[in-house]
């Protein structure tokens, strides 16, 4: 495959999902008319219903979908020097001495992208959101475990512990740069896999690991993520519901318009390092996301109203 990733079987039924969502001529909410019109004016049924889908786990990623974009890639992709629209599996192919010098320039940058890292706005929410529906919340991330440690332990909902008194409502973490105990009033994405998870995205694997650790069906899990060639791709090649999270409007669905008065100019855009040129930010084939958001704050009422979400515990319905 032209990304280094083995190619991979279609998964059932995205044919019929890229033609639903093909059919479609506007951003957003894009599941057929007689889904939208099944669902309910507001909030989930008691049960699940057959006329929605069910979903029972959310995976995310989280450089520029649970944090705020603060990486460089296309000056990393630029110092590292890599050719191709993948550089950690472009950088595997290469000699140990090539590879070390790569991977110490990613270190440096994700390292120094550490101390701007802050949490996306509604993230917390939506995690929120689905706490409270017992809905499964992972994370699949190309950055290394250290950043997710970080991550959890200075950002997601997180405060510092003032005394040694020990509350168990709450999960505890330890910041690995300062000793400082940590608490966490919002419990962890688990399981959180890391770049030490191979292969990357856009192979599915990760998501399919996540999914079974659940114990669920990958048809029955969301993937959101702000890359359209690995979140989107990695999502589609599961069998997973995609969300594409675009803050900057810098995707169009093929036939859309490239005139639409919500769309950034593009200039300058690119999706995780690999420039986005004039005339190729059209999604297509395993590209296009089940859905497109422009905010984290549009997904949960997405989810209300074409979703049945089941929660973990009871196997029934949320609401």
């Amino acid at each position: 495959a032209a990304l280094g990733v083995a190619a991979r079987a279609t998964p059932p039924g995205w044919h019929a999902v890229r033609l639903r969502i093909e059919t479609q001529r506007h951003r957003g909410m894009v599941l057929p008319a007689s889904a939208r019109a099944a669902a309910p004016a507001s909030g989930m049924s008691s049960s699940p219903s057959p006329s929605r889908p069910t979903l029972r786990g959310v995976i995310f990623d989280m450089d520029g979908t649970l944090t705020v974009p603060n990486h460089d890639f296309a000056l990393m992709y630029e110092r590292v020097g890599c050719v191709t629209g993948d550089i950690l599996t472009e950088i595997d192919t290469w000699d140990a001495a090539r590879k070390a010098r790569a991977e110490a320039i990613i270190h440096e940058m994700e390292t120094e992208a550490l101390v701007g890292m802050r949490v996306m706005p509604h993230a917390s929410s939506l995690g929120a959101f689905l706490d409270e529906r017992n809905i499964h919340r992972g994370l699949v991330t190309r950055n290394v475990a250290a950043s997710v440690d970080h991550f959890h332990a200075n950002h997601w909902g997180s405060e510092r512990v003032v005394d040694d008194e020990k509350d168990d409502s709450v999960d505890t973490f330890t910041d690995a740069t300062s000793g400082t105990r940590i608490h966490s009033r919002m419990k962890p994405f688990s399981p959180a896999l890391a770049r030490d998870f191979k292969p990357y995205k856009p192979a599915p694997d990760a998501l399919l690991a996540v999914a079974k650790a659940w114990g669920v069906c990958p048809t029955e899990c969301l993937m959101v993520g702000d890359s359209a060639k690995d979140d989107v791709v990695a999502g589609n090649r599961a069998g997973c519901v995609t969300i594409l999270l675009d803050t900057k409007g810098k995707w169009r669905l093929d036939g859309e318009e490239d005139s639409d008065s919500n769309r950034d100019s593009g200039k300058g855009d690119d999706d995780n390092g690999v420039k986005i040129a004039p005339g190729d930010d059209v999604l297509r084939g395993e590209m296009v996301p089940t859905h497109v958001v422009r905010c984290l704050s549009e997904i949960r009422p997405l989810l209300e109203r074409h979703y049945e979400l089941v929660g973990e515990e009871n196997g029934r319905a949320s609401g």
